[in-house]
């Protein structure tokens, strides 16, 4: 335990030493992180949009395209490529669905990057743009992103050929050389980098390179590295401890107060998963703050193959949501109504949790909005 004590020590100096650096040299401001470009993918897929196309506002045409498909070396599929003639759509609009972003070289070739930094798969998505592409004759290649390399779903993909890339590196390193690219437009280069660093933190990079080299070196050490594996067989079930202590009894008393049950499932670094439940909702539904496919949400949620909620009343719900400003929703089989939260860091730990009621009056706040939603809905009462 001592060895422990010992090392976690050692580590927290370098640490503070990292955050006072980044203090002193401004590198903890960005604009990105400020305006809460985190887990929104169109806001990610306008700004590799912006960069990907060769008419694009930072004015140094195709160079930018080219260096990204040279970062992805070998595994890049299409032949003969021109970027110099490439238009780069978002959003764009098929019988297929909507692909993320679309860059076309108007000589039937084509990329197509499905963009997830938190969201979950869709049935078939994959499958359902590969058939779209069928009509680039001269070659296309899918390009699945996520923030650290994930596979596409089996419902999503099939038998799909694509390739996974993340942001963590492929698009990273890209922008990177971007950055030496724009070596004399300083306000494009400037922007790259606050945007690379705000990936770093998304991507947990964010430390100074001598600062890693610090800890690997503390690390090697044969005594401090069975100390750091007793310190990483036991950390999830820290954040587990932490709920326990400074969330779940204010929930499980607001819960009771309102005649509901509350049930706690487990906590990682990145949420607290737990649902609620009605006698009057009959085991048919419950509302629910769960984890799935790298992202936190929340909603309502019912087993489809049990019961389902009706159009009408699917309607009503969304319509008090409305009155309610409840946005940015979305539906699915299993979610009658679910809307994706922030991941939860160490920093919404200590703030949020550990010495604030922040992130309980939050969930409090939604639970409230959501039971309000459906007062006067026959299916729920």
């Amino acid at each position: 335990m001592q060895q422990i004590k010992n090392l976690l020590n050692q580590i927290s100096i370098i640490n503070k030493k990292n955050t006072e650096i980044l203090d002193a040299t401004g590198g903890r401001f960005n604009m990105f992180r400020i305006c809460g470009v985190n887990h929104y993918e169109n806001t990610h897929s306008a700004i590799l949009a912006e960069l990907l196309n060769p008419n694009g506002t930072h004015g140094l045409k195709h160079i930018l395209l080219e260096s990204f498909i040279e970062n992805l070396g070998e595994y890049f599929t299409i032949e003969k490529f021109n970027s110099k003639t490439a238009r780069v759509k978002i959003e764009h609009s098929s019988e297929e669905g909507r692909v993320d972003i679309l860059i076309d070289d108007n000589e039937k070739r084509a990329i197509i990057i499905e963009n997830k930094i938190y969201a979950k798969d869709q049935p078939e998505q994959l499958i359902r743009y590969n058939r779209f592409a069928q009509m680039y004759e001269n070659g296309y290649q899918l390009l699945y992103l996520t923030l650290f390399g994930d596979n596409a779903s089996e419902q999503s993909s099939g038998n799909v050929p694509y390739l996974s890339i993340s942001y963590r590196e492929h698009i990273i390193n890209w922008l990177e050389k971007c950055v030496l690219i724009a070596s004399r437009s300083p306000i494009v280069r400037e922007t790259l980098i606050q945007y690379i660093n705000h990936l770093k933190q998304l991507t947990n990079q964010d430390m100074d390179s001598k600062n890693k080299e610090e800890i690997t070196e503390v690390l090697s050490k044969i005594e401090n590295l069975r100390a750091a594996q007793a310190i990483y067989q036991n950390y999830s079930a820290t954040y587990n401890y932490l709920a326990e202590k400074y969330f779940n009894p204010k929930m499980e008393e607001f819960i009771s107060q309102k005649g509901l049950f509350y049930h706690y499932e487990w906590s990682e670094e990145k949420y607290i998963k737990f649902y609620i439940t009605s006698p009057k909702w009959q085991g048919k539904y419950w509302i629910g703050f769960t984890f799935e496919s790298n992202r936190f949400h929340y909603g309502l949620c019912n087993n489809p193959n049990e019961f389902r909620i009706s159009d009408e009343n699917r309607i009503k719900l969304h319509e008090n949501l409305n009155n309610l400003s409840v946005f940015s929703r979305k539906e699915s089989n299993w979610w009658p109504f679910y809307a994706f939260l922030p991941n939860l860091t160490i920093d919404n730990w200590e703030h949020d949790i550990i010495k604030s009621d922040n992130f309980f009056n939050d969930c409090k706040d939604k639970i409230e909005k959501l039971l309000k939603a459906l007062e006067g809905i026959k299916a729920f009462v």
